[in-house]
């Protein structure tokens, strides 16, 4: 085996398909070993858009109000109202009543929960990625995917000696595909942490190959929390990739792809 890391046994993956309302879906069901991820379209026609932001506190309308573009200003209270939602149904809770505490670096929890429910949120172009577990960190990621990016400039200057020795062995095709891979696994495992980017990219490897299971190689400079963090790609809509990272075995996800 020449010493490599063997992956761990790949989760049960099952998808569900959800639209209209989310405050009128049923709460659903999260076991301790699995998570859940949603996948929410942010193109909402106007008059949703209005119920969506009346659910809103104070500092995240004022938040909204900042966007100098009214498509981000769209996109994030699409975002945060579904969050809020969604969150509501796990919590029996009304979603304009939920408030957060955040972590020093920025990471949003519940406030005094009734019972522990781990969430992250990440959204790139017209689609949100929310990812659900209980009493695990969690972290996603989801970008929309431009072809023309420059691969090895950005590997160069965030990615490991490691991930931009792999990145270089594949033809140019599919660098790209790489290079998403690499970057939503990384930044999934940073937002579980909650250290965004305070925390160097380089201080970890991932895998980079799309064709193996995603997953963390090595951590430095504690070498132990390669073993205490899993990984997945999650499949989503052309044009985007996306992966979530939890700090735990997880044997199962759920993936609840919502549209209005």
């Amino acid at each position: 085996m020449n010493g490599e890391l063997l992956p761990d046994a790949a989760p049960e993956i099952s998808v569900r398909n959800t639209n209209g309302p989310l405050k009128d879906l049923a709460a659903p069901s999260l076991a301790p070993e699995e998570i859940h991820v949603w996948e929410i379209s942010l193109a909402v026609a106007e008059a949703a858009l209005a119920a969506q932001s009346s659910v809103l506190s104070a500092d995240e309308s004022q938040r909204a109000t900042r966007f100098h573009f009214e498509r981000d200003r769209r996109r994030f209270t699409v975002a945060r109202s579904s969050l809020r939602s969604i969150l509501g149904l796990y919590t029996a809770k009304p979603p304009a009543e939920l408030k957060f505490d955040y972590a020093k670096q920025g990471k949003p929890a519940l406030a005094e929960p009734h019972k522990d429910i781990r969430f992250n949120l990440s959204h790139s172009g017209e689609l949100a990625m929310i990812a659900i577990a209980l009493g695990h960190e969690i972290g996603v990621d989801v970008e929309a995917v431009n072809t023309d990016v420059e691969t090895d400039k950005l590997a160069q200057r965030f990615f490991s000696e490691q991930e931009r020795a792999k990145i270089r062995e594949f033809p140019p095709e599919k660098r790209v595909q790489a290079f998403y891979r690499c970057w939503t696994c990384k930044e999934a495992f940073l937002k579980g942490q909650g250290f965004g980017l305070s925390r160097s990219l380089g201080s970890f490897d991932v895998e980079v190959d799309p064709g193996r299971p995603a997953r963390l190689l090595a951590t430095r400079p504690d070498a132990e929390e390669a073993a205490q963090w899993s990984l997945h790609d999650i499949e989503t809509d052309t044009g985007y990739a996306s992966a979530v990272a939890a700090e735990f075995r997880f044997h199962s996800i759920t993936i609840l792809r919502h549209r209005p």
